[in-house]
C-alpha cells in the first residue's frame, strides 16, 4: 500500500501550476508536500497522477515520492490560506516538496542529459501527457531542479489524454529535440520495450493503490470514472505497435 499521512498544517497555495495549484501542507511525518485535492483536481487527475508515478518509477524517472494525505475537515474549516476548499473532498494526492527547487527554463535544456530526455519524451507519449511545452517565450514545462541541478518530473493530472495531438506534441514538447530523424533514430525502441513491458505487467499492483472513490463515482460505489482503467491500460498498449513508435 502507498504511504498514508495526515496533515498537519496547510502553510499555503503554490504559484505553480495553470489549472491546478497545489498546496505546500506538513504532514504528521514531519514531511512537507505538493497537494492536490479531490474539490479541485477531481478524481481522475489524481488517478493521473498515481499511474504517472508508479509507472514512471519503471522506466527510473526522477519523480518525487508520493503519498495518499487525508486532510481533517478542522483543518481546512478554520484554515485562512485562499481556496483551501480545494482540498475538500476526500483523500488528495500528495507530492514530496523538492528542497530548494527551481524552475526549468531554455537555459536549462541543453545542459541536461541526453538519455533522460529521451526518457521523458517517451514517457509523456507514452502516457499521453501534452503538458511539457516550451519554447524561447516560455511555456508549462512541469519540470523542475534541485539545489544540486538534478531533474525532477512533475505534474501528470492531465495525462492519459487519448486525443493529444501527435503533431503539437513533436512541435512543443521540451525535449523535442530528443525526435528521431531520417538518419539517425535516436530514440531507439528497443532500448525500452522491456521497461514498457515490464511497468504494464504490474498494473493490477499499481491500480490497486487507488482510493475506490478517485476510480468510481458516487465515493467509489458508482461507475467508473473516465477515462476507466480499462481504456487507460489499452492507451499504454500502444507501445506494441507500429504506429506509435513512428510518431517518435
Amino acid at each position: 500500500m502507498p504511504a498514508r499521512v495526515t496533515a498537519r498544517e496547510i502553510i499555503k497555495q503554490s504559484s505553480q501550476g495553470v489549472s491546478v495549484q497545489p498546496f505546500l501542507i506538513r504532514g504528521d511525518d514531519n514531511q512537507t508536500y505538493f497537494v492536490k485535492g479531490l474539490s479541485r483536481a477531481l478524481a481522475p487527475g489524481l488517478t493521473s497522477e498515481v499511474l504517472a508515478a508508479e509507472l514512471g518509477a519503471h522506466l527510473g524517472l526522477p519523480i518525487p515520492p508520493w503519498a495518499l494525505m487525508d486532510i481533517p475537515k478542522g483543518l481546512i474549516d478554520f484554515s485562512l490560506v485562499p481556496n483551501v476548499r480545494d482540498l475538500e473532498g476526500g483523500p488528495a494526492f500528495a507530492s514530496l516538496q523538492v528542497d530548494n527547487a527551481s524552475d526549468v527554463s531554455w537555459a536549462h535544456v541543453e545542459k541536461i542529459p541526453a538519455d533522460l530526455k529521451k526518457k521523458v519524451l517517451l514517457f509523456d507519449w507514452w502516457i499521453g501527457n501534452g503538458d511539457r511545452g516550451l519554447g524561447p517565450m516560455g511555456g508549462n514545462v512541469n519540470l523542475i531542479l534541485d539545489q544540486g541541478g538534478n531533474l525532477a518530473v512533475i505534474d501528470h493530472n492531465i495525462a492519459f489524454d487519448s486525443e493529444l495531438d501527435a503533431d503539437e506534441f513533436r512541435r512543443y514538447h521540451v525535449f523535442r529535440d530528443q525526435l528521431s530523424t531520417k538518419t539517425s533514430e535516436l530514440l531507439a525502441r528497443l532500448d525500452f520495450l522491456t521497461q514498457l513491458d515490464a511497468a504494464l505487467a504490474d498494473w493490477d499492483r499499481i491500480t490497486s493503490l487507488l482510493p475506490e472513490e478517485w476510480v468510481r463515482r458516487d465515493f467509489g460505489h458508482g461507475e467508473e470514472y473516465e477515462p476507466t482503467l480499462a481504456e487507460r491500460y489499452q492507451l499504454l498498449e500502444r507501445f506494441k505497435e507500429e504506429q506509435f513508435w513512428g510518431r517518435l
